[in-house]
């Protein structure tokens, strides 16, 4: 018995041993195969790369055609995610609108789902305004991914269309998920792919939580995920003046633009607007509670420097 159990030990080690022979055979037939590997995915330096970059000449940009907006951000980029957020009823949907038209050359393709796109031009022509340019299904009849995958390739395919617009978020998020925040942010990863495979920049409109109107928004009132913030390149919000006056909310037509992530130089800053007959100008207004921080910081700038001297 002793000698057919030693047998049958030593069995397992021979087999062992032709196993990790085998293996290593394997991996050295792998390795050869690739050092001569030439596919798309295959490694580089990143001095490869900044030369393949340096090669492709100029970026291209799209300018907004807001000085403001575009001095921070220089220009909206190809293959960008672009989160626009505001509180409810505060112009999200006007502002890409009046967007729409200072980048009509880039032949904008809308997903108008919450507010259809007869009602977007309707609201032109009762001003006795030209509609703006852009494109959109004459019907909609799906909101999953997949259908506006096949939408965008239709508008690059017919149009030429290099910016497109989902209006808005919550639009294309099934409600049916127990974690809503994870399903959401599984949809703008999508989206990135989705704007990094077609070469587009998709402008997404998101809602915010119900805050006081009172105090401009930040990336933590982005509404029911922060993965919004997160896998944004950029985040724009837009905040309407709203003071209270005896008692009563009231919203002016000042608008603040607020540039809040820039993933690609980090620079953030504020347009100054104004909100008047549907559209929305760059315009400087006085901000009181925004100049009384300007003012102590200044204060303690001539301050310090005092000191210094």
């Amino acid at each position: 018995m002793e000698i057919n159990k030693f047998i049958q030990e030593l069995s397992k080690e021979i087999q062992k041993t032709d196993d990790e022979i085998l293996k290593g055979e394997q991996m050295a037939r792998l390795k050869e195969v690739a050092k001569v590997y030439d596919g798309e995915d295959k490694i580089i330096s990143s001095l490869d790369l900044a030369k393949q970059i340096r090669e492709r000449g100029e970026e291209f940009t799209m300018m907004s055609g807001y000085g403001g907006l575009d001095d921070i951000l220089k220009g909206f980029r190809l293959k960008q995610l672009v989160v626009i957020a505001a509180p409810t009823k505060s112009g999200k949907t006007s502002f890409c609108i009046d967007l729409t038209t200072k980048i009509r050359e880039h032949n904008p393709l809308w997903f108008p789902f919450e507010e259809g796109a007869e009602e977007l031009i309707t609201k032109f022509i009762e001003r006795n305004e030209e509609p703006p340019l852009f494109y959109t299904p004459e019907k909609i009849t799906g909101n999953t991914l997949v259908w506006i995958e096949k939408k965008i390739i239709e508008g690059i395919a017919k149009f030429n269309s290099r910016v497109i617009f989902i209006d808005h978020l919550h639009f294309i998020v099934p409600f049916s998920s127990e974690r809503q925040d994870l399903q959401i942010g599984q949809t703008m990863r999508e989206l990135k792919t989705m704007a990094k495979k077609w070469n587009v920049t998709i402008m997404l409109i998101a809602h915010l939580k119900k805050t006081k109107m009172e105090n401009m928004p930040d990336l933590e009132d982005l509404r029911d995920s922060s993965f919004i913030a997160q896998e944004a390149d950029t985040v724009l919000m837009l905040w309407r003046e709203t003071k209270r006056e005896n008692g009563e909310v009231k919203i002016t037509n000042n608008v603040n633009l607020s540039v809040q992530a820039n993933r690609r130089t980090g620079k953030t800053g504020n347009v100054k607007m104004v909100y008047s007959d549907g559209h929305f100008n760059e315009q400087a207004w006085e901000d009181p509670e925004l100049n009384k921080v300007v003012d102590e910081v200044t204060g303690k700038k001539e301050k310090n420097d005092k000191w210094k001297k």
